[in-house]
């Protein structure tokens, strides 16, 4: 029996998903959800981050929908952070970062004067976030996602149908510079949002944002450049430019590529929930993108297991980019996960599947012998032969990546989690039937 069938292997697996998301509630905060300390406990010292903030709306809703107790409260309390402290009640949009206090206004109080800028990254979390919590018929959770919609399309979908990355604190400025990570987080969250309003017109856009990225991805060997300019030519150094406190990467980033691979076929997937005509591309783009980045990225050094991180123009790690992060093999379990059950909803046999079982096998096991100290508790980054890093910051456990990761085999490529979880799909991750009267399709796409 292989994993994928074993009763004993999905147990170990939602062991570990309920671990991280009870570790999740030590970061809770009057404004939203700290990052946490090497201890788990709430740090202090770093601000409250509307990523973060919607990262736990986003987990502690899927809790709800699997009947985890407690969930409620945490879920409830993100709606709430994001709903009345981390928006500008002057300019609109969100802050990037606030005190974990309130404000003698009633208002989040941005940490700094970084802290004011506006950013798309940051967006695509609280999109994300307060899509599985209106899944999961929070309270507050489908105006708070029907606001955050509407802020797309007044300030960040541009003239390509794609996103800009930043702005400053009253829309006025917007930096020339764009980013993969933006792009990728933005389609996820539009999926979600596509069946929790019901409007198909975002599973459309998140589409139009994966054509663009194979286009960019044959033209560069299946490999995806991080940074571009405002017209979308590709620009290494335009990932200087941002100010809303992401790290800045260099060279070929490989977990954007497993992103992509899963989320591609998940947008396939949308698309035969709709009824629409599937673009042949997704399935290429997702084939090549995972193996790239696995011949990229997996045992580059020295054979040690883990996914190298940045890619040079040799083909080789980039030294200082070359060590192995949580969340990059967290993509590549669900990426192998994805193609093996595309694959399988398309009529493949165990044969044709057996690669990316493989696959799966040995990213598991890496994060059960690496980065897993104990339950709920994951290292975020280990060296390129797996040594100890200390980071320069203390950070959160990356909740939203392990519990992804831990639920990828559980649940079908559509629709996406939380609404799979609301239908009674966890544990049933073949295709669905298609519902189309799940859709509101007013403005279909031609």
């Amino acid at each position: 029996m292989g994993w994928f069938d074993s009763i004993e292997h999905n147990r170990w697996l939602s062991a570990h998903m309920q671990a991280l998301i009870a570790e999740a509630e030590g970061a809770i905060v009057p404004t939203g959800f700290a990052h946490l300390d090497t201890e788990g406990r709430a740090d202090p010292t770093r601000p409250i981050d509307l990523a973060v903030t919607g990262r736990m709306a986003y987990v502690f809703s899927l809790g709800v929908l699997m009947g985890l107790p407690g969930s409620r409260r945490y879920a409830d309390h993100a709606v709430n952070a994001l709903t009345k402290y981390f928006p500008d009640p002057i300019h609109g949009g969100q802050w990037i970062s606030i005190k974990p206090e309130v404000g003698a206004d009633g208002h989040g109080v941005p940490w700094d004067e970084a802290g004011r800028v506006k950013s798309q990254y940051h967006n695509a979390f609280a999109i994300l976030g307060a899509a599985a919590a209106a899944v999961a018929n929070r309270p507050g959770a489908h105006e708070l996602l029907g606001r955050l919609l509407e802020e797309q399309k007044e300030h960040w979908i541009d003239e390509y149908d794609l996103l800009r990355d930043q702005y400053d604190e009253a829309f006025t400025e917007c930096p020339p510079v764009r980013s993969m990570a933006v792009l990728v987080h933005t389609a996820e969250a539009y999926m979600a949002a596509a069946e929790a309003t019901t409007e198909p017109e975002w599973l459309d856009r998140a589409e139009k944002i994966a054509k663009f990225t194979h286009s960019v991805a044959k033209r560069n060997n299946w490999r995806l450049p991080e940074y571009f300019t405002p017209e979308w030519e590709i620009e290494p150094q335009a990932g200087n430019l941002l100010t809303d406190g992401r790290r800045v990467y260099t060279g070929y980033v490989t977990g954007r590529s497993l992103q992509w691979a899963r989320f591609a076929l998940q947008i396939r997937a949308g698309d035969r929930s709709t009824g629409w005509k599937v673009p042949e591309y997704l399935m290429e783009m997702s084939t090549e993108l995972f193996e790239r980045a696995r011949f990229d990225g997996w045992r580059r050094t020295d054979g040690c297991p883990g996914f190298a991180t940045g890619i040079g123009e040799d083909e080789k790690p980039i030294p200082g980019e070359d060590e192995h992060q949580q969340w990059i093999a967290c993509e590549g379990i669900c990426a192998a996960v994805a193609l093996r059950r595309a694959l399988l909803d398309d009529g493949a046999g165990p044969g044709d599947v057996e690669h990316f079982e493989h696959c799966y096998r040995s990213f598991v096991d890496y994060v059960n012998d690496y980065l897993i100290t104990q339950p709920g508790r994951w290292i975020r980054r280990l060296g390129p032969r797996n040594e100890v890093v200390t980071p320069a910051k203390s950070s959160r456990w990356d909740v939203y990546h392990g519990v992804q990761a831990m639920l990828a085999l559980r649940v079908p490529l559509w629709p996406p989690t939380a609404s799979a979880l609301s239908r009674g799909l966890l544990d049933h991750p073949e295709e669905p039937v298609p519902d189309k009267k799940s859709w509101n399709f007013f403005g279909l796409r031609d």
